[in-house]
């Protein structure tokens, strides 16, 4: 299977804010992720794990169908993707517990430019960051 193109048409406007028609363009990828453009005067772009997540969410009920641009093609020969649901949940990692670089340049640092990033330091004495 490669990506896939699909349109969200709404034939309800249960919210009253995407009128009715093609409401939304997305995209459908090899290992079922859909990333999804919505139209309008606030355009935003998501992203879901599937199609049958969108359809839960933006669906209400039949009054938004999708439309698929392209035809479904079967499984890519090629690709060896393993199936999603035979993946290990794999948590975020805690990018925040990492403990600080050091500065392997000490003499040149700029760490200490002062609470607005590149303001001088009190007493107007100018300096300069050498990187």
């Amino acid at each position: 299977m490669t990506s896939r193109r699909f349109r969200l048409i709404r034939h309800h406007d249960v919210s009253g804010v995407s009128g009715t028609g093609p409401v939304a363009e997305g995209v459908q990828f090899t290992d079922g992720a859909v990333a999804l453009r919505w139209y309008g005067d606030y355009p935003t772009t998501t992203v879901w794990d599937g199609i049958e997540s969108v359809v839960a969410i933006h669906g209400h009920g039949g009054a938004t169908v999708v439309e698929w641009i392209d035809p479904e093609q079967g499984p890519d020969p090629d690709l060896k993707l393993p199936p999603r649901e035979t993946l290990p949940p794999r948590p975020w990692p805690d990018l925040h517990s990492a403990p600080e670089p050091q500065d392997p340049d000490p003499l040149h640092s700029d760490r200490d430019l002062g609470a607005h990033g590149g303001a001088p330091p009190a007493g107007g004495a100018s300096y300069r960051v050498f990187r």
